[in-house]
């Protein structure tokens, strides 16, 4: 499978934007640890079976109003990919959630 985009389409994640994506590769199966000093710009990677690719995501929040006492959260991002030559899109867990919340009804830079 080689994976060509992660972040997707503006939908998958509502107002946050994708600013930064740096990879570094697992050498073995379960061994996917992000490791900033060898981690690269994000660029189409073939991921084989049984591989993980670890991938460290900057988000920045735009300056949106809400209403007040709401928020947002994120807890997947699209991943583009083609498998066998054919593309393909699917929303991948983050293995956590990021909520950010606004008392007052706006979200600061």
């Amino acid at each position: 499978m080689t994976i060509t985009g992660v972040g997707g389409e503006p939908a998958d994640q509502g107002p946050l934007k994708v600013t930064r994506l740096a990879v570094n590769q697992a050498e073995e199966a379960g061994a996917a640890v992000f490791d900033p000093v060898a981690a690269t710009s994000f660029s189409s990677v073939k991921v084989d079976a049984g591989e993980e690719l670890p991938v460290f995501v900057t988000l920045t929040i735009p300056d949106v109003q809400m209403s007040s006492g709401s928020g947002l959260s994120i807890d997947s991002l699209g991943v583009t990919y083609e498998m066998l030559g054919v593309p393909r899109h699917q929303q991948v867990p983050m293995g956590f959630r990021l909520l950010v919340y606004s008392a007052n009804g706006y979200i600061p830079r």
